[in-house]
Order: C-alpha cells, then structure tokens, then sequence
C-alpha cells in the first residue's frame, strides 16, 4: 500500500500578516498519477482533516502547528503500508515533515520514505543526512514517482532512474528528470482523495476572499532566473502552458462538482505570452462560467496592453500581483530582474485603470542592498500609491535553498542549515528577521520596512481616502475581503482570535 501524507502546517501570528496552509495541490497530482497507474492509495492530509485543530510550536510563541499530530498521522496509516511519500514544498514546512517522517519510521521500519518537494530538490544531501528518509524525488514528480515505485516492486536499482537521491554509501543524486512535455495529458488532482470541501468552507488559500474557492495551475515552470529564487533547481528554465481550453475545461468541471465560484491560479508566472492570455480569456468569456479568478502569486507585466486587460476583466479576473521587487536598478540587474520599468509603471496604469484588486511585491536586504538602493525604492513605492496601486507586499530577502543566492551565502559561510534557518521565512514581518546585507542592519531593515508600508498607506489614503476606508470598515466589521490589506484586517480582528480560541481549547 502507498501513502501519500501532507505533513502538518504551520500558521504565524506575529508581524504585519498570518501565514495560512493550502490544499496540497502538488500531492493532489501525485496522487492523480498513482491513480492512473493503478496502485492502490491512501492520502492522509494532515491539515485538511484537522483544520480546527492547532498547537503550540516547540520553542515558539508565535508560530502555531495546524493539524494532526505525527502519532494520529500513523494511526491513520494501515498495517499493509510499504512506500510513503511526503510533500515538503517550503522549507518552512521541513521540520514538520522530518518529524512526521520518524514517527512513520518508528511504526513502519520496513516502509520506503521518500520526500518529495521543491525543499527535498533543493537540499538532498542535507534531506537524506539529517532524517529517515530514503529517498528524494527531484524537480516534476510524477513520472520519477511512478518509476520509482516499479524499480521497488521489481527490486531494481534506482541508479538509472532520472530524478533521485538516495542513499547508496554516499548520496547518489541521478539529477533532474526531463520536463514533461505532453503537459495536457497529465491527469487532473485527484481532489477526491482530499478534504478538499474542508478548504473551500473555511477559504484556506493564499488569495483575498472571492468565494468559494480552488487552486488551480495553467502553467509549469517559469522561463526567468531570478538569483532569489529557487525555480531554476526546481523546473529548470523551462516554461510550459496548458492549451487553455483544458484549463477552462478543468474550471467548469470544478464549478460543477464542487460548486465553487473563484479560482487561485498558483503558476509561478502564469501571463508570460500574450496569445495564450488572449485564448485563454475569450475561451471563460465564451462559456460564461460566471466565476471569478485571481493571480495572487503574481505575474508578469510584459504582457499586458488595453486588449488584454479588457479581456481579462470580462473573463472575471479581479486581482493579481506584479513583482518590481526594488527601485534600484543596481539590484535589479545583480538579481537577474529581466524588468523594463517604464513597462511595467505602464502596466500598472493599465491594470488600475480596469478596476483589478492590483498588488505588488518588494523584497529589501538583498546582499548589495544600501541606504541608497533602499531610497529608490521608497521612491517606487510612493510612485505605486499614487498610481492608485491597491496593496502591496513589502518582504525582507531570505535565501530561498535552491536558488542562486543561497549557493553564494552558503559558500561564504553566512548561511548554515538547521531548523532556525528553514522556519526563518516566517519571520519576514518581524525584528526578528536577520540581515543578508553588509550595509543594512537588521534593525534598519525592519525600521525600512514598517516606513515603506506606512508611506505606502497613507499615500494612498490621500489619494483615494473614501475607498480604503471603506475596505478597512469593512474588513473590521463584517470580516470581507476586497483586498489584501483588507484580508489583513480580517486576520487581525476575526481570524487570529478564533485561532487563538482553538489554540486555548487545546491547551
């Protein structure tokens, strides 16, 4: 029997924004693919059976574990298990997943372990030195995972299969499988051996309010490398859109089985060819689904023209999210940012000028970060308010494992791998987040971050005052969501303390 598990979450209530858990979209199309095969499965999704259920994490005040507890994990797991498998996507989540990992071993000693993920791709020799796990599978994980378990079913070397690590006197590593190319035939998730209703009724996803809501991915992979992120490890440079009638397909088949009205498109850059977006959004105008649909992830700008926007807001596209990242061009250019700036202020005016719910992300304390490069970007950031950008996201740089950044920072010495480190990304919004950059400290980092917000903010006010005073009331008083600093004021007055209530009941 296999078994796949989501592994615990973790949920912040420190800073300036609540971290929330989402259906395990990833797992989901593992589990589409063992099905298709014709093993036979069990998932235990550890956070969509026990949303109401949290806990103190050890050592942490402010950071709770949301879930079941590792034991009820493997109480859940039946006597016939023999290969498991565990989603650890965000290095946050290692802990969790490297805990639930003994506690299977504990249980099923004679049990294959294999982690799958965008962390266990990053970090392999960390992954197979530092836990019970027998295996990682590297990049796009179907197809590896499958041949993976027929080398175990026929007792055949895992040498010669693309895509592992494991254990062999030393860390074999077969490197990344091929990118799939036939992305169309690629079974939809298999949402039926999920909680999935669990998700939609308490809209646990990483989008403002819209409704009833699921993810969904058009796209894999991101033709961009970006020093800061981990994508290029993960998928390579290969990017690969779905035909946009399967994707319409796979919503209106939502729409009808799970009754939901909004979709949250997790692709890591989903508008990067215009036709695409254009098929796309005539085909949901064509079949008038009557949904709405969100980027929160973000999205890139070149794209983006008055033909576009119109389409795309007659399809029900409310809101998503461009990523400047910094003002400073010095940055820009050290981080590999392929932006055109005056193309981008233009796509915001564009976008602003249709009505989206339009966020945009900042990252501050890269490497070579100064108070002057910081300057630039406040700049940037008082320029967006104006524009009459909605919200905006202001983070701390965390070298992500995998990327580019983390392999120089490790190599001079300034990152060491431990559980501290991994959790840290959950730190973005406090003091307590450590500085990468020579010139800026810590305390002025934060101090930076707090101003940009606060700059960002009461611009904004100025600029529209009755909007977002009413999208704040709003938010404080009958909990809706218009926007993400409106998503915020939910959290803060609605969301934390029903948490925190649980958190009591369970203490």
């Amino acid at each position: 029997m296999i078994i796949l598990i989501n592994p615990p979450g973790l949920k912040s209530f420190s800073g300036l924004q609540m971290h929330t858990p989402n259906p395990p979209l990833g797992l989901a199309y593992i589990a589409a693919a063992v099905k298709e095969a014709g093993h036979q499965y069990h998932v235990v999704d550890a956070v969509g059976e026990a949303l109401d259920r949290v806990r103190s994490y050890p050592a942490r005040e402010d950071l709770m574990i949301q879930g079941l507890s590792p034991s009820e994990i493997v109480q859940r797991m039946p006597a016939t298990t023999d290969v498991v498998g565990i989603t650890c996507n965000f290095s946050t989540l290692w802990p969790l997943a490297r805990m639930v990992a003994e506690e299977v071993q504990r249980s099923f000693p004679g049990a294959l372990l294999v982690l799958g993920g965008e962390h266990g791709t990053a970090v392999p020799d960390y992954v197979l030195g530092n836990s019970r796990f027998d295996v990682v599978v590297l990049g796009e994980g179907e197809i590896t995972f499958l041949k993976l378990l027929e080398a175990r079913r026929n007792g055949e070397s895992l040498s010669t299969i693309k895509g592992l690590a494991f254990n062999s006197g030393g860390v074999v590593n077969t490197g990344l499988s091929p990118r799939r190319r036939d992305i169309n035939n690629i079974p939809r998730p298999d949402w039926d051996s999920f909680p999935i209703e669990e998700y939609i009724a308490r809209h646990q996803s990483n989008g403002i309010n819209l409704g009833r809501s699921m993810p969904l991915l058009a796209t894999r992979g991101c033709p961009y490398r970006c020093t800061f992120c981990s994508n290029e490890s993960m998928w390579t440079t290969r990017y690969v859109p779905r035909d946009p009638k399967s994707v319409v397909d796979e919503m209106e088949f939502y729409v009808r089985k799970y009754d939901v009205s909004n979709f949250d498109f997790q692709d890591l850059t989903p508008a990067v060819k215009r036709r695409w977006a254009v098929e796309f959004c005539s085909e949901l105008i064509r079949r008038d689904l009557n949904i709405t649909w969100q980027m929160p992830s973000g999205t890139r700008a070149e794209i983006f023209d008055e033909k576009v926007a119109g389409l795309m807001a007659c399809s029900g596209c409310r809101a998503f999210a461009f990523a400047p990242e910094s003002g400073a061009p010095k940055i820009l250019q050290s981080i590999g940012k392929k932006v055109d700036m005056d193309k981008l202020l233009e796509a915001v005016r564009i976008a602003v000028g249709h009505g989206f719910k339009l966020s945009c992300f900042i990252v501050i304390g890269f490497p070579n970060e100064t108070p002057d490069t910081l300057r630039m970007t406040s700049r940037l950031v008082g320029k967006l308010a104006f524009m009459g950008v909605s919200d905006i996201a202001v983070t701390k740089f965390v070298p992500y494992p995998g990327s580019e950044l983390f392999r120089q920072l490790q190599a001079e010495g300034k990152v060491h791998l431990d559980d501290d480190f991994f959790v840290s990304p959950m730190d973005f919004y406090t003091a307590k987040a450590p500085s990468y950059a020579e010139a800026i400290s810590s305390k002025m980092l934060y101090r930076t971050m707090l101003w940009l917000f606060f700059k960002f903010y009461m611009l904004s006010f100025l600029h529209n005052p009755v909007t977002l005073a009413r999208n704040v009331l709003r938010a404080v008083f009958k909990g809706e969501e218009s926007t993400r600093y409106a998503k915020w004021f939910v959290d803060r007055f609605h969301t934390r303390r029903n948490w925190k209530k649980l958190a009591n009941k369970v203490g």
